[in-house]
């Protein structure tokens, strides 16, 4: 991994995200998440060649690309962690991490590859009531940010230089990933709006870039959600359920699943999408034989066209 200075004694190791750290000294390094576990030589190497060991990692959140490597890290090198509570709760084990992946068997979860070997204990639990901790030496403003996740945060180095994890996507990943991830699409979208207002001299996004400006960048994905959460309505054209629309989504937006992690996380997607367009009043849940379906209601057909001509091109993925 390629090391970046963004600023200070704040650095970036740019792969096919970005894993922020700040450095204590010359010798020891605070990481803004971990990435992937198959990540796990170049991020250890990169480190390695930088002279530098992980004494502490202030988690995003309990997603697979971004802690992947802190059970890891903290068995080899003692590595503290801090996390939100609603992630440490996830975090803790296979059967929290269940949660995130609920399609999936318990023994789905522990057998796949990405998951295996992540589960651990947060040392430090950051509170929804604390916006700022001192943690291996070092202190950190936090900024809640649910949405993404139940309990995901964003930490602003001492260098004021603010990770946002994945509370917003940017870029080429925006281009590329069609439908961006979130347990719940309305807090995403006011934890994202929140941005707007939060103070810094640099913004890193995970998913991708370093940014001395990210209003722009903060509207234009906040248009682009309701745009595409509206495209999803021309896709239900009678009863539909989490498991038809993402078939559907998958049909129309030329995705393949691939395997059945990503097929159960498309699903969850599917529903999250779902409940929020039943928020809007666009969708209504019932009951027949025994099983919830869902559909349109008559405001659906009379809202206004909320856009003439897409923002980005209608292929990609989730994210």
């Amino acid at each position: 991994m390629e090391l970046e200075q963004v600023k200070g004694n704040t650095w970036v190791l740019k792969s096919w995200e970005l894993i922020p750290f700040y450095k204590l000294d010359d010798s020891h390094c605070i990481l803004l998440d971990t990435g992937l576990n198959d990540q796990r030589e170049d991020l250890e190497g990169s480190l390695r060649e930088a002279g530098l060991t992980p004494v502490g990692v202030i988690c995003s959140h309990a997603h697979i690309d971004h802690m992947g490597n802190v059970a890891y890290l903290k068995q080899t090198y003692g590595t503290q962690l801090a996390m939100s509570l609603g992630e440490a709760g996830h975090q803790m084990s296979y059967l929290g991490l269940n949660i995130t992946n609920y399609l999936m068997s318990p023994e789905d979860v522990v057998e796949s590859p990405p998951l295996h070997g992540t589960p651990c204990l947060a040392d430090r639990i950051i509170l929804p009531t604390e916006d700022r901790i001192t943690f291996c030496g070092a202190t950190f403003d936090i900024i809640h940010t649910p949405g993404h996740t139940v309990d995901h945060i964003c930490t602003r180095t001492p260098d004021n230089v603010l990770y946002l994890g994945d509370a917003m996507m940017t870029g080429r990943t925006l281009h590329h990933s069609k439908f961006p991830f979130a347990f719940c699409v309305r807090d995403y979208l006011d934890s994202m709006r929140k941005m707007r207002t939060e103070p810094a001299d640099k913004f890193i996004v995970a998913h991708y870039g370093i940014y001395d400006e990210i209003l722009p960048l903060v509207d234009m994905e906040a248009r682009f959600f309701a745009e595409r959460m509206v495209d999803l309505l021309d896709l239900v054209d009678g009863p539909t359920t989490p498991a038809k629309m993402a078939a559907d989504i998958c049909r129309t937006y030329h995705i393949d699943a691939g395997d059945l992690r990503n097929l159960s996380y498309f699903a969850t997607s599917s529903l999250s999408y779902i409940n929020y367009l039943r928020g809007l009043g666009y969708l209504e849940a019932y009951i027949e034989d025994n099983q919830i379906f869902y559909r349109r209601t008559p405001a659906s057909y009379e809202r206004k066209e909320q856009k003439s001509q897409s923002v980005l091109p209608k292929t990609g993925q989730f994210r």
